[in-house]
């Protein structure tokens, strides 16, 4: 998949050169600079802080955690409690340390969900297609 060769490329030179250049340069060509672009960008730094790097930098994981921005305990946002409560990475705090202030946070949280579906595989999905497209025949 070729987002996961991306991701490790991102992996690699944070790693060897603490420098999200490569990432930050992929983001600003892919996503819009709203919000969403922060986002992605700190979804992929907590990937990377968390220990999924090199090899085990991949969509799924990155996917895992960009969706736990949809969910909540209470009222807290588990995204939010990552950042604010866990998280000891200062570029991490960086891009999403206002991320309970952006009021748009959940149209930039969806652009970002919806980015990344378009590298997931369903197997039921694929399967309809294929059904429609012999009955059309």
């Amino acid at each position: 998949m070729i987002i996961n060769k991306f991701l490790q490329e991102f992996s690699e030179e944070y790693i060897n050169f603490k420098s999200i250049e490569k990432l930050l340069d992929f983001t600003k060509k892919t996503l819009p600079s709203d919000g969403t672009d922060k986002i992605f960008i700190g979804c992929v730094l907590i990937m990377f802080d968390i220990g999924f790097t090199g090899s085990a930098a991949c969509h799924e994981y990155l996917f895992s955690i960009v969706k736990s921005g949809k969910e909540k305990i209470a009222n807290t946002n588990l995204l939010y409690f990552y950042v604010n409560r866990i998280n000891r990475n200062k570029m991490v705090a960086k891009y999403l340390k206002n991320i309970n202030k952006d009021l748009n946070f959940e149209k930039h949280l969806d652009l970002v969900i919806e980015y990344l579906e378009q590298f997931s595989f369903d197997f039921s999905a694929r399967i309809k297609w294929a059904y429609d497209k012999k009955i059309q025949e």
